[in-house]
C-alpha cells in the first residue's frame, strides 16, 4: 500500500474504529454500483476541508448545505429521497461509521449562480452550515451570462463562506450543448477559482464524460437527455462522499 493512502485510512481507523476493516474509501460493497466507477484521478477533490475535518475529529455533528440548480434539487430522479444530497448523507455515514452528517437539500431548478448566491447567504445566516456545496455553471452558460461575470460571482460567493469549508461542483458534462467553447469555459472558470481560492472541486464534467466514453456506458441521465436520473444523482454522490472522507482523512493524518 502506498504510504499517502495507508496515513488516509490509519487515520479514519483512528476516528471510526468501525473502518477498520475497510482497504480504503469508498468501500466496493453496500449497494455501490460498478458503474460509479472513476479513474483516481478524477476522484481526487484538492483543495481543503479542515472545519468538516475537524469536527469529525472532534466527534461533533457536521451540517452541510448543497446549494444550486436542478442537479441539486434533483430533477430527473424517480423521487427527491433519490436526488445526490440525501444520497451523500447516506453515503457518508456508512464511509464514516459513528459520525452524525446532516445534508440539507437547498437546490432550486432553473437558478443561476447570482440567483444562488443571494439565496445562499441567507440560508448560511439562518443553519450556519459548517460545508457548503455549491453545484453551478450550466444555466449561467445556456443563458447568456459571461464566463468573466460568472468567475465574479463565484468569488463572491468564497468570500461569503469564509470561515466555512466551501465545496464547488461544476457542470455536468451535455454532449448536445449547443456551445461546446461557451460551456467548456465555465467549467475552466470554476477550475480557475477553485485554485485561486483552494477550495475543493468535484470535477463532475470530467466524471460524466468518462462515463459516457466507457464502451458500454450505464444510462445516466433522465429520459430528458439533460437531468441526471437515479442511477446518475447515486453516482454523483458516491464519488462526491469518497472524495470528501480522503480529503478530511488526509488532514487528520497529517495531525497526528
Amino acid at each position: 500500500m502506498r504510504r499517502p493512502a495507508a496515513l488516509a485510512i490509519l487515520a479514519l481507523i483512528v476516528a471510526f474504529p468501525a473502518l477498520a476493516q475497510e482497504e480504503a474509501p469508498p468501500p466496493a460493497t453496500d449497494n455501490v454500483p460498478a458503474a460509479c466507477t472513476v479513474p483516481d484521478d478524477l476522484r481526487e477533490l484538492h483543495g481543503s476541508l479542515p472545519r468538516m475535518a475537524d469536527l469529525l475529529r472532534r466527534r461533533q455533528p457536521v451540517r452541510i448545505l448543497a446549494v444550486g440548480s436542478s442537479s441539486t434539487a434533483g430533477t430527473g430522479a424517480s423521487n427527491p429521497a433519490r436526488a445526490y444530497p440525501p444520497r451523500l448523507e447516506t453515503a457518508l455515514e456508512r464511509l464514516l461509521p459513528g459520525a452524525e452528517v446532516t445534508v440539507r437539500n437547498e437546490g432550486v431548478g432553473g437558478e443561476v449562480a447570482s440567483t444562488t448566491l443571494a439565496r445562499m447567504e441567507r440560508l448560511m445566516a439562518e443553519w450556519s452550515p459548517d460545508v457548503v456545496l455549491w453545484q453551478l455553471g450550466t444555466n449561467d452558460a445556456l443563458r447568456g451570462v459571461t464566463a468573466q461575470a460568472f468567475a465574479g460571482i463565484l468569488r463572491e460567493g468564497a468570500d461569503a463562506a469564509r470561515g466555512r469549508d466551501l465545496l464547488l461542483i461544476n457542470p455536468q458534462f451535455y454532449p448536445r450543448i449547443p456551445d461546446q467553447g461557451v460551456y467548456l469555459s465555465f467549467v475552466e472558470a470554476i477550475r480557475q477559482v477553485a485554485e485561486e481560492r483552494h477550495l475543493p472541486l468535484m470535477r463532475r464534467y470530467d466524471i460524466m464524460r468518462f462515463w459516457d466514453g466507457l464502451p458500454r456506458p450505464a444510462i445516466m441521465l433522465s429520459e430528458d437527455g439533460f437531468h441526471m436520473n437515479d442511477l446518475g444523482y447515486q453516482c454523483m454522490a458516491e464519488v462526491l462522499a469518497g472524495g470528501m472522507v480522503r480529503q478530511v482523512s488526509r488532514i487528520n493524518s497529517a495531525r497526528r
